[in-house]
C-alpha cells in the first residue's frame, strides 16, 4: 500500500464539497437527503495545485526487528519546487535519522508531480467519485450540526486503498480490496449543511495476510480536516500506525504529521 506524507487514504475526499449556500429548508434536512442532493449537482474537484507553503511538524518511528528508529523535526514545504527542494528542516535533533531522512525522501520524490501531491494535500470532495451511492453510508448519530457515518466494507476498502472503480482496478488492488472487506471498520464525521468532513478514522478488526510470506496484524488511520483561506479543506492533521510480520521479521511504522502556518505563494 503506497503512502505519501498527508495523503491520507482519500476517506476525507470521500465526504468534503465546497462550501454552498443553502436555504433554510436544506439545513432542516437529514444528511443522506443533504448527500444525495449534493451527488446529483455538477461536481467540483479539489484544486490540482498548492497556492500556500507551509510547516510540517512530523513524529516518526520506524521498526524493523528488534530495531525501532525515531525521527521528529519541523520542516517548511513549499511543493511548487522541484524535486530535492521542496522541504527544509527548520529544526530537528536528529535531522540525518533514518526515519525522517526516509520520509523526506518521499515528499522529494522526482516522480511525485504537482497534481499528486496536491491529491495527497486536500481532502477533496463527494463530487470526485463519479461512483458516490449514499447507499454506501449508514448515519451513526446525528444533530442539527454535524453527523457521523460509517461506509459499508467494500467502500472504506475502495476509499483506503486509494483506487479506481472496481472495474479499473488493479487484479492485485481487487484482491487486496476483498481481503480488506471485513477486516476493517471506521467512520467519517462530516458537518451540516455543507457536508465538510470533520474526522475520520479506520482501524483493521483482525490480522490480514499479504503475498504469502507477510502479515499486517494491525493498522489505524485517522486525519482532520481544516479550511485553508481558498476555501478548500486540507489535511491538517493524520495519524497512522502499522504492525506487522515478514519474513519472521516483526515490522511497523509510526507517523504523526500536522501541517500549520499555510502562506500564500506568489
Amino acid at each position: 500500500m503506497k503512502h505519501y506524507p498527508v495523503r491520507p487514504t482519500a476517506l476525507a475526499s470521500a465526504l468534503f464539497t465546497a462550501a454552498l449556500i443553502v436555504s433554510p429548508i436544506a439545513q432542516a434536512q437529514d444528511i443522506l437527503s443533504i448527500l444525495q442532493s449534493r451527488a446529483e449537482m455538477p461536481r467540483t474537484p479539489a484544486p490540482d495545485t498548492i497556492p500556500y507553503s507551509y510547516t510540517m511538524s512530523v513524529i516518526l518511528a520506524e521498526i524493523e526487528g528488534d530495531e525501532t528508529r525515531n525521527g521528529e523535526a519541523v520542516l517548511r514545504i513549499d511543493p511548487t519546487q522541484p524535486a530535492g527542494s521542496r522541504a527544509t528542516i527548520v529544526s530537528s535533533e536528529a535531522p540525518d535519522s533514518k526515519a525522517l531522512t526516509n520520509f523526506i525522501k518521499q515528499i522529494e520524490d522526482p516522480e511525485m508531480d504537482m497534481a499528486e501531491i496536491a491529491d495527497g494535500f486536500w481532502c477533496g470532495s463527494i463530487d470526485d467519485d463519479a461512483d458516490f451511492d449514499v447507499a454506501d453510508f449508514t448515519v451513526v448519530s446525528e444533530t442539527d450540526t454535524e453527523a457521523v457515518l460509517q461506509p459499508n466494507s467494500g467502500k472504506l476498502s475502495e476509499l483506503l486503498m486509494q483506487s479506481e472503480s472496481e472495474e479499473e482496478a488493479s487484479k492485485q488492488e481487487r484482491k487486496m480490496r476483498k481481503k480488506l472487506f471485513d477486516r476493517i471498520d471506521g467512520q467519517i464525521t462530516v458537518s451540516k449543511p455543507d457536508v465538510g468532513t470533520k474526522a475520520y478514522s479506520v482501524n483493521m478488526t483482525r490480522s490480514m495476510t499479504i503475498m504469502v510470506v507477510a502479515k499486517i496484524k494491525k493498522m489505524e488511520v485517522s486525519q482532520l480536516c481544516e479550511l485553508a483561506p481558498n476555501g478548500h479543506r486540507y489535511g491538517s492533521k493524520m495519524q497512522f500506525s502499522i504492525r506487522g510480520k515478514a519474513m519472521g521479521t516483526a515490522f511497523g511504522q509510526d507517523m504523526d504529521i500536522r501541517i500549520t502556518d499555510l502562506t500564500p505563494l506568489p
